[in-house]
């Protein structure tokens, strides 16, 4: 099934090549974009904030990387693209492009290790979040950062909502995804600072529309970059 995947898009990539858009995750430029997917990788808009992201904020020269539950296409980018000595991936299932297998809540890892960590959309899969948070402020360096975006759900939601008393069968209806077990509103910052963090922002809204278009970058998603 993956190869036939692979073999569509490269054929698709193929028709569609051209220089009216193009994906900083792969470099393909293309026509236009396939219902917001690249037509060589795959990505969806969200994902290729991340190179965008890493830019905007002058992350581009980290020598040591965390990357938390990295997708394919996030991984290829960073292996391609880094200025890194170490780039470590991390999740709590193993995969072929995972090399630490661990629970962000509860590392083994020692302290003060990483310039950089990158964590896409995962916050809101993780019950004790705050672990997590405080466990990423312990293995970065003084003067880290972390460069982070989850779901804010609904559009606009200013405020994150959670409880313990929701069941997990109503987390689709109420959080938007069966797996998520938050609402993430644009207050959800305010975690990080809790534990020492400071905050810088980009809202994609900002960024104007000619680099939206062509760069195929989400509407309506925020991302932080955290500084310990």
């Amino acid at each position: 099934m993956k190869n036939t995947v692979k073999n569509f898009l490269g054929i698709k990539s193929l028709l569609h090549r051209g220089n009216n858009v193009k994906c900083l995750l792969c470099g393909f430029e293309a026509t236009k974009f396939n219902e917001r997917r690249c037509f060589k990788c795959d990505s969806l808009p969200r994902v290729r904030l991340i190179p965008f992201c890493l830019d905007y904020f002058k992350l581009t020269n980290a020598e040591s990387i965390l990357h938390v539950a990295p997708n394919i296409q996030e991984y290829n980018f960073v292996m391609k693209n880094g200025n890194y000595k170490r780039y470590d991936r991390l999740n709590i299932v193993p995969s072929k492009h995972i090399n630490l297998v661990e629970d962000l809540t509860k590392l083994t890892l020692s302290s003060d290790q990483y310039d950089l960590i990158i964590i896409w959309h995962v916050l809101e899969h993780i019950p004790n979040d705050i672990d997590a948070i405080k466990e990423m402020y312990r293995v970065l360096k003084s003067d880290g950062k972390i460069l982070v975006s989850v779901p804010i759900y609904p559009k606009g939601n200013p405020t994150t909502k959670e409880s313990d008393d929701i069941d997990r069968s109503q987390f689709l209806e109420i959080h938007g995804h069966a797996d998520h077990c938050r609402s993430c509103g644009l207050d959800y910052y305010l975690r990080f600072e809790e534990v020492g963090f400071t905050t810088q922002t980009v809202h994609s809204n900002e960024i104007d529309e000619a680099t939206k278009n062509k760069l195929g970058l989400s509407m309506g998603h925020t991302v932080w970059m955290f500084t310990k």
